[in-house]
């Protein structure tokens, strides 16, 4: 008759790679390759895009027997089909689509009872908050002979299996279902038989050796295993649970088979019921965060914002399956600034992403060419500066609220996307979910930003070494001044600077030609400017160290006016408190910071300009 369901393993066929050709069988190039029972790892999160057809079972295959394959139930099995609303009874075994709730005729007692998914039991597997009532109702081990004897008709039988030929190369993908135990109570006296197992399965069809024992099992009813939301005790019983298996697919992975295996060979426990099956894509969590600076006031009535975006994904690191590609950031920089007067935007860099240097916020919202890949596990940086005029009404000083909104597609080819959060986290509340946090980034301008009445204070920032080896890298000119469209760059006060009589260094390094490589050392340079009608008071920079980098011991130096370089700035650790007041953008300080306190710059000539520097080697 009936016995709990016991055990539901998770299975896969995996690549294998020896030293040795000799004797090995030939490996079929669908292999995928496990992930694990636990669904999609931390970081990433399932799609809603089902490739699984009639996984809820709301299609019939309109015969009574062996299925056909192409259906239109969209499955086949090694069981035969009895027809929908009925019981398989153990006298014939087979499948059963049911739609809402089911009591075994045969059995007064109530031995067997099946009902469909509430609507919290669907939205605690994920699949939203509406009830699923058709599930497959599956009791393949029928009495091979004499009724009562606990053999089956149809041994190891394939309750369920559909091929998909639409997966893509290097993706991974979760395999998930609910199962329920339709079994009232214990059975009658004498049901003892073997426990039921039940496995997924993920292989190629031209590879029917692939399936292996898999290194994990999930035991339904296991505490162990528990699943939270869903009811787990010893022998479950009237409850859906959910089970799920994640693998990676190969290079060419089409066509694949899934199928629900069970291993019972016993009359006595096969009642159970499944629906919700789904093969989903793995998404890489995308988030992205801004940050603004303080506003500094230039001597022409304009202000300079700097502002800093990050972009993250959270996804495992060293995880090619979860790369992300085609990545963009946009930003509507005339909206944020209606009430004021857009100059334009300047010193637009990263480090590691290919900016467009024609993004200027209104006409060309992109920051960046949409052609670069960000690897899982990794944060990039792309830092901007922004002119504006301030406006003449009651809001042209602020508040500015600022977003940016980042767009790529995953390996599977779906597509993802995120709007900034104002900070340095794109995911504060921790939640694994970067889209439920967009809060704007907000500045207000203020007549006096900058320090000490009409004084202006210009920085300019370069890139004016990178070193292999303990060699500068050929073909690149960290000596030459580059004027940056619409910067400061070009102010007359610059050409003091000795040598070059101006701000020396490259903007960025263009990744197409020039790829920085893991133990390089970069140089960064910041030059200031103070040529206002006033000395800048207390004047302090803050320069985060860039992300995927470290800070060289020692490099931080400060060189006032074209006097000798000297030791200079402080060092705060990555996430070490940061002081009071400072001038940092980031308060979480991620990666480590410099401060540079230069006190009073007056702004006579001679004596109004100078440059911070640190090195970082690549990590």
């Amino acid at each position: 008759m009936n016995r709990p369901l016991k055990k539901i393993f998770a299975l896969s066929s995996v690549s294998l790679l020896l030293g040795s050709q000799a004797f090995l069988p030939t490996l079929p190039a669908h292999a995928q390759s496990a992930v694990g029972p636990n669904g999609c790892p931390a970081g990433t999160r399932e799609g809603q895009l089902n490739l699984i057809n009639n996984g809820t079972f709301t299609a019939s295959p309109g015969v009574v027997g062996p299925l056909p394959p192409n259906n239109p139930a969209g499955f086949t099995s090694s069981t035969p089909y009895r027809g929908d609303g009925v019981y398989p009874s153990d006298n014939v075994g087979g499948l059963s689509i049911q739609n809402g709730p089911l009591t075994d005729p045969a059995t007064p007692s109530g031995i067997v009872s099946g009902r469909g998914v509430t609507a919290a039991e669907a939205s605690r597997a994920g699949l939203g908050n509406t009830p699923i009532n058709t599930y497959l109702y599956s009791n393949p081990n029928a009495n091979a002979t004499t009724p009562g004897v606990p053999q089956s008709a149809f041994p190891n039988p394939v309750v369920w299996r559909q091929t998909l030929t639409t997966l893509r190369p290097n993706t991974t993908y979760n395999f998930k279902g609910l199962f329920f135990n339709l079994l009232v109570n214990v059975g009658p006296p004498g049901s003892n038989g073997v426990p039921p197992e039940i496995r997924l399965q993920v292989s190629s069809p031209v590879d029917p050796t692939g399936f292996i024992q898999p290194t994990t099992q999930l035991r339904v009813g296991d505490p162990a295993q528990a699943v939270p939301g869903f009811e787990e005790l010893p022998n479950v019983r009237q409850s859906w649970i959910p089970t799920q298996f994640a693998f990676t697919t190969g290079a060419t992975p089409n066509p694949t088979t899934f199928q629900i295996l069970d291993e019972a060979n016993d009359t006595f426990g096969d009642d159970f019921g499944f629906t919700a099956l789904g093969v989903r894509e793995c998404l890489p969590t995308l988030g992205v965060s801004k940050s603004v600076g303080t506003p500094v006031l230039n001597a022409n009535g304009t202000y300079t914002i700097p502002y800093t975006v990050l972009v993250r994904n959270f996804a495992p690191v060293g995880q090619s399956s979860f790369d992300i590609t085609n990545l963009q950031l946009t930003d509507n920089l005339a909206q944020t600034f209606a009430n004021a007067t857009l100059n334009g935007v300047t010193s637009i860099q990263s480090p590691t992403l290919t900016v467009n240097t024609a993004f200027n916020g209104s006409s060309n919202q992109n920051l960046l060419q949409g052609t670069d890949t960000l690897p899982s596990g990794t944060t990039a940086t792309i830092t901007f500066s922004v002119n504006v005029t301030p406006g003449t009404g009651a809001n042209g000083l602020g508040p500015f609220p600022n977003t940016t909104t980042v767009a790529a597609i995953s390996q599977g080819g779906s597509p993802l996307s995120d709007q900034s959060n104002d900070g340095a986290n794109a995911d504060p509340d921790g939640d694994g979910n970067p889209n439920n946090n967009n809060t704007p980034t907000v500045v207000s301008l203020s007549p006096t930003s900058g320090g000490g009445g009409s004084g202006a204070f210009r920085l300019v920032k370069r890139i004016t070494n990178v070193t292999r080896n303990g060699t500068s890298l050929s073909g690149i000119n960290f000596g030459t001044f580059i004027d940056a469209p619409g910067d400061v760059d070009n102010t007359p006060g610059f050409t003091q600077l000795q040598p070059g009589g101006a701000p020396i260094g490259q903007i960025n390094l263009d990744p197409a030609s020039i790829k920085l490589q893991s133990g390089d050392d970069v140089e960064y340079t910041v030059y200031y400017l103070s040529d206002g009608t006033a000395p800048a008071i207390g004047v302090s920079l803050c320069d985060p160290i860039p992300l995927s980098t470290t800070l060289i011991a020692n490099t931080t130096q400060v060189q006032r006016n074209n006097g000798a370089i000297a030791a200079g700035g402080t060092v705060f650790a990555p996430l070490a408190p940061l002081p009071v007041g400072n001038s940092c953008t980031d308060a979480s300080n991620q990666n480590g910071t410099v401060i540079f306190d230069l006190g009073d710059i007056p702004n006579t000539v001679g004596n109004n300009f100078g440059f911070v520097r640190f090195r970082v080697r690549v990590n």
